[in-house]
């Protein structure tokens, strides 16, 4: 008899083992939505869910359809499968901006070597020469005294057919600039001011918005002389503004 309450104990443990399910984790399609606005998630129902949780940095959403629209700019979204105290593993989405600080870049009346920037496949700003024509996505220029960061398509002849653009934001603080305005204020031409905070469009089809697009942040922390120094920062996630 003193063996059969530990038998029984284990016995019970392998039927609960056995009962409860396993629950795999979402597939989910993330796509930018409402201009850039919203970030809309899709997934295929889970075999055994009772619904799902989405998470916004870090706050849980219950969900029992297949689909979310996550409308406030976020720096992390995941999503999982419950039922019951059962939660599956989490789908997540970095949506946080890349940040690059201290980017030095020089104007075309300078000496220095890179007149331009543009964001690599991982986010990060670089300062490039001009024989890197297809990777720019701005050039610094220059008009009399004014120091103007130009689209490489407003030149003659084109250094590639990026229809880029910046918006000037009414906030000096980098990291609350939190969204990129929509299409309406921006311009292919800009006049920087050292102190200044901008908006970037990076419109890669010259097609106005879409999902192809980038968009992103740059404070211009100084300019001295031909040189300015720029803080960028860049959203991965295609057609997305959010900045934070």
């Amino acid at each position: 008899m003193r063996y059969f309450l530990p038998i029984l104990a284990v016995a019970l443990v392998l039927i609960v083992a056995c009962t409860t399910p396993v629950l795999e984790k979402p597939n989910v399609t993330a796509t930018a939505t409402n201009t850039g606005a919203n970030l809309g998630l899709s997934w295929t129902a889970i075999t055994s869910a009772s619904g799902y949780y989405v998470y916004v940095d870090g706050t849980k959403h219950t969900v029992s359809s297949t689909s979310y629209d996550v409308d406030s700019v976020a720096k992390l979204v995941e999503v999982s499968a419950y039922t019951g105290s059962t939660e599956s593993d989490k789908w997540s989405l970095n949506t946080a901006a890349v940040k690059t600080t201290s980017v030095t870049v020089d104007n075309v009346n300078g000496s220095g070597a890179n007149n331009a920037f543009y964001f690599n496949s991982s986010g990060t700003g670089l300062a490039i020469p001009l024989t890197q024509a297809t990777d720019i996505d701005f050039v610094m220029d220059v008009s009399g005294s004014e120091t103007e960061m130009r689209s490489p398509d407003s030149y003659s002849p084109v250094y590639n057919s990026k229809d880029n653009a910046s918006a000037l934001a009414t906030s000096t603080d980098f990291d609350a600039y939190e969204l990129a305005p929509a299409s309406g204020v921006y311009n292919t031409v800009r006049v920087l001011s050292s102190g200044a905070l901008y908006g970037l469009w990076i419109d890669l089809t010259n097609n106005g918005w879409s999902t192809d697009d980038h968009f992103g942040k740059m404070k211009v922390e100084g300019i001295s002389g031909n040189t300015l120094t720029l803080t960028l920062g860049y959203q991965k996630t295609g057609g997305l503004r959010w900045l934070k």
